[in-house]
């Protein structure tokens, strides 16, 4: 019902196509047909009434004004259409967020592990990230249906980001990049809200299969120069989404699986992990004696000076003599033999390899949609979503040193998300509407490090506080680095709860 100059406001409404009718006794019926409505974005529409008289019905058939006169939000809606057809070369919706005006994101690798890194909030080398209008990558906020997603602990470097849903069951999402509505104020930097899929009155569906393989990939440019084979890169995903009437015109359902498996070892310059590594070291053989050695750095001291070396290698010291002659459970060295040299360079430099170790990255996620008609005056939304996945990293990030690129310090990285929310909209009197809405998420990150020798095994006197002694840690600045990942836990949950009443053209939040 509209008030006495013929305003109304209809909220609440869920993203998708609409017929609007207009009703008023002594006037002809006027009806505007097709009104699109997106995530977030407020339209209006003027539906012009004629009196009563032998034309008793008018069709408006009119574009929705391309200037957004109700909301100065700025931001772009990307659809379902665009999610599935635009190239995601790891099914990750965040790789198209910088499709709006404002947003800046690294080019997204085709060869990155799992999800890739778009959806963390995090700063690193390869620019994985999203930054808006100059702010940073972890200042950016996520709601999935309407409930806050985002992740808390972007800025330490060592959280999963925020849940990934399957594409297919995305009807759309919106990234606001400024001047939105108090609602959407939780970040300083953007505000991307999704909506997913939810069922219909005929039964839909798809099953889907995307793989990789090593005969279609290419060598990366650093292992081929180097001799090396191509790098392992195969991947399974694989799923179906469902949709359909549980009774017609009254529930609904809608349901999506996708599982990922994947073998990557082509993966490098992400924050915390890697796949693929360089090394720039001496030129050492496979004679790692004392007495090879002195003669290969006789004369040479550290960077910063030192006691020089001696020929024969008596004063090498010899803890950096058992690590040199450490080798695998494979029987190859722990510092390995430069794979090219070039003795044109410095000593110091004149050895390099490109060391690739395959990683691993399994996901199993569900998604379950409920919708009601409740009453022609009531609806129900609930909104389910589970997602486990893991990575086992070879050459795992330290944030003290570095990227590992040594291999043997693998990393198993484990991340856990629930999202939950509970939407009911009821027509309580026809100018007062309430939305009532109920959200938990969950988030449960870990990580577990290797290292295939302790200190004290070298005869290093490490001390037991923080596991010194079982976590290796070691850099040679422009060389090697053997890096252990931090074991760590981290548990996110968030419970959000709003209750909003619209009255006439009015809103009021409680």
């Amino acid at each position: 019902m509209s008030d006495g100059e013929g305003q109304f406001v209809l909220p609440f409404l869920p993203p998708g196509s609409y017929q609007l009718t207009v009703i008023k006794d002594g006037y002809a019926q006027g009806q505007s047909v097709t009104v699109q409505i997106s995530v977030t974005e407020t339209i209006r529409v003027s539906v012009p009434m004629n009196v009563a008289g032998v034309t008793q019905r008018v069709e408006v058939h009119a574009n929705v004004s391309q200037l957004q006169t109700d909301s100065m939000a700025l931001g772009r809606v990307v659809d379902n259409r665009a999610i599935e057809a635009l190239p995601l070369a790891s099914r990750n919706f965040t790789q198209i967020v910088d499709l709006s005006p404002g947003v800046l994101a690294g080019v997204s690798n085709a060869g990155e592990l799992g999800t890739g890194g778009n959806g963390l909030g995090q700063i690193g080398p390869s620019n994985d990230g999203i930054f808006v209008h100059g702010s940073r990558s972890y200042d950016n906020g996520y709601e999935f249906d309407g409930v806050p997603v985002t992740d808390l602990q972007a800025s330490s470097n060592a959280s999963g980001g925020v849940p990934i849903p399957n594409p297919d069951s995305i009807e759309e999402f919106k990234v606001q990049t400024g001047l939105y509505d108090v609602p959407f104020g939780e970040p300083a930097g953007a505000s991307v809200s999704l909506v997913t899929k939810s069922g219909t009155n005929n039964v839909h569906g798809s099953v889907f299969e995307f793989f990789r393989n090593n005969v279609l990939n290419a060598n990366d440019y650093f292992l081929k120069s180097a001799g090396q084979p191509r790098p392992d890169l195969k991947e399974n995903q694989f799923g179906f989404t469902a949709g359909g009437p549980i009774r017609q015109d009254r529930f609904y359902y809608f349901g999506s699986y996708q599982g990922t498996r994947q073998i990557n070892g082509l993966a490098s310059g992400q924050v915390r992990i890697g796949c693929t590594a360089d090394v720039i070291m001496p030129p050492l053989t496979n004679d790692r004696s004392a007495q090879a050695l002195g003669a290969l750095f006789a004369g040479e001291s550290g960077a910063f000076g030192g006691v020089t070396v001696k020929a024969d290698g008596s004063n090498i010291n010899p803890v950096a003599l058992e690590i040199l002659n450490f080798k695998l459970p494979n029987g190859s060295y722990l510092i390995p033999t430069p794979q090219i040299l070039n003795p044109s360079l410095p000593l110091a430099s004149q050895g390099s390899s490109t060391i690739s170790t395959p990683c691993r990255f399994d996901e199993d996620q569900f998604l379950t949609n409920l919708n009601a008609n409740l009453s022609q005056n009531s609806s129900l939304a609930i909104r389910f979503m589970w997602a486990n996945d893991t990575m086992n990293v070879s050459f795992p990030g330290n944030p003290n040193s570095g990227t590992g690129n040594i291999s043997g310090f693998g990393s198993n990285i484990d991340n856990h998300f629930r999202v939950f929310s509970v939407s009911w909209v009821r027509l309580i009197q026809p100018q007062l509407l309430n939305g009532l809405r109920f959200g938990y998420t969950n988030t449960l990150g870990s990580s577990t490090a290797h290292a295939p020798f302790a200190w004290s095994d070298l005869g290093v006197a490490a001390g037991s506080m923080n596991n010194e002694n079982g976590l290796s840690s070691l850099g040679i600045v422009g060389s090697i680095n053997l890096a252990s990942a931090f074991p760590r836990t981290f548990n996110q949950r968030r419970f959000y709860l709003s209750d909003m009443l619209t009255y006439s053209r009015s809103r009021h939040l409680i």
